[in-house]
């Protein structure tokens, strides 16, 4: 009895959670304007009748939330379009002229704006490949984000491809380590890096499928062994 009370816990306690966050933040951005459009609606003789269960004006305080809400988004995406057509090219531009002519902070704003750039603006496959890199010895695998690939290094007198990987740490993934690994000492994952920083962050605890190349990975490991 406790092992069923405890699953049907877990499954009904996010559901209840949010569903009482959405009603919470429908209610606070449709709270004041809801009088109003019943007003309307009462005045011209609109919804008066129940639905199914809903009496009238249930109905009404329903549908005046739906309609409050759609205008909401849609004033909002009009208004963003006006700002970002009209002030913000001028204001960005005027920001880095600022920031960028600031002794000291000009170096930290210029490196945060290119890696965000990079990041974000950029087609290359920045944090789009979850790897297991050998870290922090040899005999041991961590998972890791590739953040750019075919760096060019000279090794014993040959010119060699490196891998730029990202390590994150545990519980906390915005710290970690960056290495360099050759391509061939890295073992590529079907992993999305949404699995990859929940399995992060609860240590190992959330489990992904693995796929056929991991299983095989490990048990290899475990032969050598």
């Amino acid at each position: 009895m406790k092992k069923f009370f405890v699953t049907g816990l877990v499954i009904f306690l996010p559901l209840a959670v949010t569903f009482a966050v959405v009603v919470f933040i429908v209610n606070l951005l449709t709270g004041p304007f809801v009088g109003f459009v019943r007003d309307i609606f009462q005045n011209y003789g609109i919804f008066e009748r129940g639905f199914l269960f809903l009496s009238a004006n249930q109905v009404q305080q329903f549908v005046s939330q739906i309609l409050i809400l759609a205008s909401l988004f849609v004033s909002t995406v009009v208004l963003g379009m006006l700002t970002r057509w009209v002030f913000i090219h001028y204001f960005i531009r005027l920001g880095n002229y600022v920031f960028h002519r600031i002794p000291i902070v000009r170096s930290i704003y210029k490196t945060a704006q290119d890696v965000i750039e990079t990041l974000f603006t950029t087609s290359t496959r920045s944090f789009q490949q979850v790897v297991l890199a050998p870290f922090p010895n040899e005999k041991t695998q961590a998972i890791g984000l590739v953040t750019r690939e075919n760096i060019p290094k000279v090794h014993d007198g040959k010119e060699v491809n490196l891998v730029a990987v990202f390590v994150p740490t545990t519980p906390n993934p915005t710290s970690g380590f960056l290495m360099m690994y050759d391509p061939k000492d890295l073992v590529y994952l079907d992993m999305k890096v949404e699995d990859a920083f929940k399995y992060i962050i609860s240590c190992g605890v959330v489990q992904t499928p693995m796929t056929k190349q991991q299983e095989e990975f490990i048990k290899e490991g475990a032969q050598d062994d």
